[in-house]
């Protein structure tokens, strides 16, 4: 078991039964025996006064006689102890680690739980916890090697017959140079450090052994950062900017800037620079709703996805990095600091002379851009699209899922049913680029028709030169006739529907 004890109240002389306060308060003196018996010495004090001698062998006071010279310690309370040889070594490192002195130690021997080393002749512990603010898997690398260190506290051996045992610490010297280099910090002075780690958001810089700050991604560069390595790389040495310095549960949390030490963009962006100026600069950053567009200033315009092109099928998709692009400003924004640029405004709304392109009943050749549930979108010209609805795709077919006939691309011609300019909206059909079929034929006409499918109530056909669907029920089909799918039949017209979609034929 072990007691621990302030280095104020430390006393050498542990093994007597009176310890005094202080240490300094010891006085060394050369002074003679005035009694002595079997159990002790009785030493001459100043001022007439006498003490028992205390820490004496029997050996010795065998062998000490009165008026017998001897070198001895006392205290304000008139303890005397006899010289043991370690009483100045005690005293003078105790005396100088009162005042804060850095002993240079040398490690003699290592143990489980640390290491022992030579303090100016003195044994003292260095605890392994105590050694430095980095852990060490091997502690045999300190054999034999000198190491600066504090005395911070004393430590009585019990085991050991209260064996008085300092404890050094070689960490509190990092932590105190720490809290020092922490002095010479201050909020908007610039520093140079080390990159020591990139995470993703942000980069962490060593100042000083054991100081590091925080440079957040944000405060790289004025420019979109979406990864840190892009900027810097571990082991770069960099000038930083000290933006904030907070304490939090003991620990200090340093913020740093690298873009602070550069201009601003926007205070180098030309104030004379209006809405409806022309800018040019490469794609610096892609999202999937617009991208943004680096000036030689450094000011990153935006470009929505809205406004990339007249053609809506032009995406975010279609540009790259680095790829030049020409754009008009369409508003500024100087406190907020945005910029909006358009790249469809540098081309006139084809919307606009519309009336010089197409017109309503005009057939014309359209390209496949998307379908949807309800229809197929086409492109008619440049930056204008219109609408095939489903009703309108075929005369004779119930289309549902055009996707299953028609493919992106794929080009058609098409009859333009409406145009409205308001609402930017074109309507147009496929199946009106022909005459409609069920009006071309009337009651009493003789028609061929190829047998599709056989059934017990009759035969459905379809109308050659058409394709019309068609049926010939039982009682207009002759029983003796051989008919297979795939027959050739000549027919007679005997009914017309064409709301119900729906025309039966007889046999002739």
């Amino acid at each position: 078991m072990m007691n621990k004890m302030s280095i104020e109240s430390a006393n050498p002389f542990m093994d007597v039964e009176h310890i005094t306060n202080n240490i300094s308060d010891i006085v060394e003196l050369r002074t003679k025996v005035v009694f002595k018996t079997d159990n002790g010495l009785i030493v001459s004090l100043p001022d007439d006064d006498t003490s028992l001698l205390q820490g004496v062998s029997f050996d010795e006071i065998m062998n000490m006689s009165p008026d017998d010279a001897i070198d001895i310690y006392y205290d304000p309370e008139g303890n005397a102890y006899k010289n043991n040889g370690n009483y100045k070594v005690y005293k003078d490192v105790l005396s100088k680690a009162s005042n804060g002195h850095i002993f240079s130690a040398i490690v003699t021997d290592i143990t489980k739980q640390g290491l022992l080393v030579s303090v100016d002749g003195l044994q003292c512990f260095l605890p392994e916890g105590q050694i430095g603010v980095e852990r060490h898997s091997d502690l045999r690398c300190f054999a034999n090697q000198p190491i600066d260190v504090k005395l911070i506290s004393i430590k009585l051996k019990e085991k050991e017959g209260n064996r008085f045992l300092p404890i050094v610490s070689h960490k509190i010297l990092a932590e105190e140079q720490k809290l020092e280099k922490l002095k010479m910090l201050s909020i908007g002075s610039v520093i140079t450090g080390t990159i020591k780690s990139i995470e993703n958001y942000g980069v962490f810089v060593t100042l000083f052994p054991s100081i590091d700050g925080l440079i957040h991604i944000t405060d790289l560069s004025w420019e979109r950062v979406s990864n840190p390595s892009e900027i810097v790389s571990v082991g770069q040495s960099v000038s930083v900017k000290i933006l904030n310095i907070k304490q939090n549960e003991g620990k200090t949390n340093i913020s740093l800037g690298l873009k602070q030490l550069t201009q601003k963009p926007w205070e180098r962006f030309d104030r004379n620079t209006k809405e409806g100026d022309i800018v040019t600069g490469p794609v610096c950053n892609i999202m999937d709703f617009g991208i943004f567009v680096k000036l030689p200033c450094g000011v990153q315009g935006f470009i929505h996805k809205s406004e990339l092109a007249w053609d809506s099928q032009i995406s975010t998709k279609d540009f790259s990095r680095g790829q030049q692009l020409t754009a008009k400003i369409i508003k500024i924004d100087w406190e907020q600091e945005k910029l909006l640029l358009s790249l469809k405004q540098m081309t006139s709304d084809p919307w606009s002379s519309i009336d010089e392109k197409i017109a309503v009943g005009n057939i014309v050749d359209v390209t496949i851009k998307k379908f949807t549930n309800f229809g197929i979108f086409v492109k008619i010209v440049d930056g204008i699209e219109g609408l095939i609805h489903v009703s309108e795709l075929s005369w004779i077919e119930n289309i549902k899922k055009p996707k299953d006939i028609y493919n992106v691309d794929d080009r058609l011609k098409a009859i333009i049913l409406s145009i409205d300019k308001d609402k930017r909206k074109i309507g147009l059909s496929l199946k009106q680029v022909s005459p409609n079929p069920w009006l071309i034929y009337q009651t009493g006409q003789q028609v061929y028709a190829t047998v599709d499918n056989i059934a017990k109530n009759g035969i459905q056909v379809k109308i050659e030169g058409t394709n019309l669907p068609a049926f010939i029920p039982s009682n207009f089909s002759p029983h003796d006739l051989p008919i297979q799918e795939s027959s050739k039949l000549v027919c007679e017209i005997k009914e017309i529907d064409v709301n119900k979609k729906r025309i039966i034929l007889a046999i002739l």
